[in-house]
């Protein structure tokens, strides 16, 4: 069974411009020891949603569907409940870590101040006992002495660290990796992603990586879920995505990667035009504006989430022309060129 089950998914956020409608009919689940991959451009609403589930965006956001965490709708609890939630079984990991850590408390304090709150350990002592352990399995040295120091006395990929050993401190099920490898330089990210991996197997650990970089999704997820203008617009493993992608905006996205193993140096495809505004949507599918394979049929309706078998869907009503290879037309005589990214 999943622990985790996200169904229908909706919040509308208000804005002085109007209503804007940041998550719309998200759908999708994961499992215990499990890792869910969930990419897109930037403003696509992948944190959004996580934020969502959390109930962490404010009175004002107007919810909609449900998130069954362990037979629970996390929708449907007060402000309260959640609070015993988040931090014990369901744990974030925010984009920047320096800015989540107080300037003004020593790192060993913040991981044990948790702990303390939620009740997990019996005394303050025990409790900086296991910040003391949580640091030394996440590879900061010399924790003992480390613990006394300052967030300003660590480096970037040590103070991520730090925020990775706080989300851990409560035990939770469920982790939430929100960009856990923003503004760090690429040894260092290759590190934090070998830690959550090995920390996703010793635990047993769930874990929602949120992230725009395709190749970590190749190394780390099991399943991925690609997001454009605030919906999943495909679902596949990291494989069968990379492979042989189902919707325009994912062969897209793997267009816009390098390829390292060209013979010689190709520049770079971008994805033509801008995401839409989220509170003047376009009519039909969200991506007909800048998809080459869009119709009369896309651009004026509205497409669900697909579901195509061997546990794929995808929100393309030409996924089936997706699955041959060669360029494919839309209507308005241009081409794309698909099923061979």
């Amino acid at each position: 069974m999943a622990l985790l089950e996200v169904r229908n998914l909706s919040a509308d956020i208000p804005t002085r411009r109007g209503t804007l409608r940041a998550v719309e009919d998200v759908n999708f689940s994961i499992s215990s020891g499990e890792c869910l991959g969930i990419v897109g451009e930037s403003g696509s609403g992948k944190s959004v949603t996580c934020k969502t589930i959390l109930g962490l965006l404010g009175p004002s956001v107007e919810r909609d569907g449900e998130a069954v965490f362990d037979g629970t709708d996390l929708l449907s609890l007060t402000e309260a409940e959640l609070t015993r939630i988040r931090g014990r079984d369901i744990a974030m990991i925010v984009q920047d870590a320096v800015s989540a850590l107080n300037p003004v408390l020593r790192v060993g304090g913040q991981i044990a101040e948790g702990m303390i709150e939620q009740g997990v350990v019996g005394s303050r002592s025990a409790a900086m006992a296991r910040a003391v352990d949580l640091m030394r399995k996440v590879g900061i040295p010399s924790p003992e002495e480390r613990a006394r120091d300052y967030p300003h006395q660590f480096s970037g990929g040590m103070c991520q660290r730090v925020v990775i050993a706080t989300a851990l401190a409560c035990g939770p099920r469920l982790l939430i990796a929100d960009e856990p490898t923003t503004a760090l330089d690429v040894t260092v990210q290759d590190q934090i992603l070998a830690l959550l991996r090995q920390l996703q197997r010793d635990l047993d650990l769930a874990v929602i990586l949120v992230t725009h970089d395709m190749g970590v999704v190749a190394e780390t997820c099991q399943r991925v879920a690609v997001m454009y203008a605030g919906q999943v617009v495909e679902t596949a493993t990291p494989a069968e995505l990379f492979s042989a992608p189902r919707h325009p905006y994912s062969a897209a996205l793997l267009d816009c990667v390098p390829d390292l193993d060209a013979a010689q140096a190709e520049r770079l495809r971008p994805i033509e035009g801008l995401p839409p505004d989220l509170v003047d949507l376009p009519t039909g599918c969200r991506f007909h504006p800048r998809c080459p394979m869009a119709t009369a049929e896309c651009r004026s309706q509205k497409i669900p989430l697909i579901d195509i078998g061997g546990g794929r869907a995808t929100r393309c009503i030409r996924h089936e022309d997706m699955a041959q290879p060669g360029p494919v037309s839309g209507t308005d005589s241009t081409t794309a060129e698909v099923g061979t990214a």
